[in-house]
């Protein structure tokens, strides 16, 4: 099946086992359902200790951040993502909440979810609160065992990545 998402990538749903060797080329990691969009994969991995709705959220989020669903893209409604990944439509709409609620969606009423435009201008409020939540990450990523040089590393690494736009990380 193929969805077309505005002007721009085609998504393309098949049951991983079709596609394990040309897509991943690893026959031991097993997926439920992968979305294809040329360099651009979305996946849901039931074995995985993160909820469903997470993993959605996480990774429309970073296509969203490293530009790959540009503004004012449509995503899929509710209803047809959810029938495409085999998922409920709960599931799907508490993502789309999610991420409407983090600034990356906007959800209107009978018009469809599109890709916002990010923010001009960052509140007092929202700052505080993220930079709350990056040193909540920091103090795990210490707690790990990394060091400051790592962090630093590591950081520069994922901003890189958001800022070429290629997908990467810890996914």
């Amino acid at each position: 099946m193929t969805l077309r998402i505005g002007d721009g990538p085609y998504l393309i749903v098949r049951p991983i086992p079709e596609i394990a060797p040309c897509v991943l080329g690893l026959l031991t990691i097993v997926y439920d359902t992968v979305y294809i969009d040329f360099m651009n994969t979305i996946t849901i991995d039931r074995r995985q200790g993160e909820a469903v709705y997470a993993q959605v959220a996480q990774q429309l989020r970073q296509l969203i951040a490293s530009g790959a669903l540009p503004t004012g893209t449509a995503i899929p409604s509710v209803r047809q993502l959810s029938r495409d990944l085999g998922v409920s439509l709960n599931t799907v709409a508490r993502a789309y909440r999610l991420l409407e609620a983090e600034g990356f969606l906007i959800i209107r009423d009978r018009a469809g979810v599109t890709v916002s435009a990010p923010a001009q201008e960052m509140s007092d409020t929202v700052r505080s609160e993220l930079v709350g939540d990056l040193r909540t990450i920091i103090a795990r990523l210490r707690q790990a065992g990394m060091d400051s040089d790592e962090l630093l590393e590591m950081v520069q690494e994922e901003v890189g990545v958001l800022d070429s736009g290629v997908r990467g990380g810890g996914r």
